[in-house]
């Protein structure tokens, strides 16, 4: 039963939070600005909008399968993907740990202000929440793929031991 327990409270806790990852990856800022930075830092275009969109589509189908039962720990195990590339990307020189101020850079980009230009005016940081929040998401992701064993193994049918059998 406790199982069950553990199964639905973390499904339902990481598929919420990815949603919310979800919106903020096709409807907050525009530019993104996580995105958007480290597109400007290493100066492949490609990361936004292309990756961003990728992200948040690969973070929805995660979601989705994270509150099927009989999916969730697939759908787990890709939310630990995902978010370890995210970890990369903070653990990285084109983002960092404290990313500055999104509302800020998002407005910086969509003036088309470089990243140097950016990063001279030392704004004020998130003091590492994004990153924090990947870290919560890929714990939850691996709390989750257990809670899944210890599911299927406590659900699973138990052998009958042979007659005569004395082991």
């Amino acid at each position: 039963m406790m199982e069950r327990v553990l199964s639905w409270t973390f499904g339902l806790t990481l598929a919420l939070l990815l949603l919310f990852q979800v919106y903020q990856a096709f409807f907050w800022l525009d530019p993104h600005p996580v995105f958007g930075l480290i597109a400007a830092r290493s100066g492949i275009g490609l990361f936004e909008p292309g990756l961003r969109y990728v992200t948040g589509a690969l973070e929805l189908v995660a979601a989705l399968l994270l509150i099927v039962p009989r999916t969730r720990a697939l759908g787990a195990k890709l939310a630990g993907v995902v978010v370890l590339g995210a970890i990369a990307f903070h653990l990285s020189p084109w983002l960092g740990i404290q990313v500055p101020d999104p509302a800020i850079v998002s407005l910086a980009l969509s003036l088309g202000h470089t990243a140097a230009a950016i990063d001279a005016n030392h704004l004020p940081t998130d003091k590492g929440a994004m990153f924090i929040l990947a870290v919560a998401i890929l714990a939850l992701s691996i709390a989750s793929i257990f809670a899944e064993r210890a599911l299927a193994r406590a659900s699973a049918p138990k052998a009958k031991r042979p007659l005569g059998a004395f082991a």
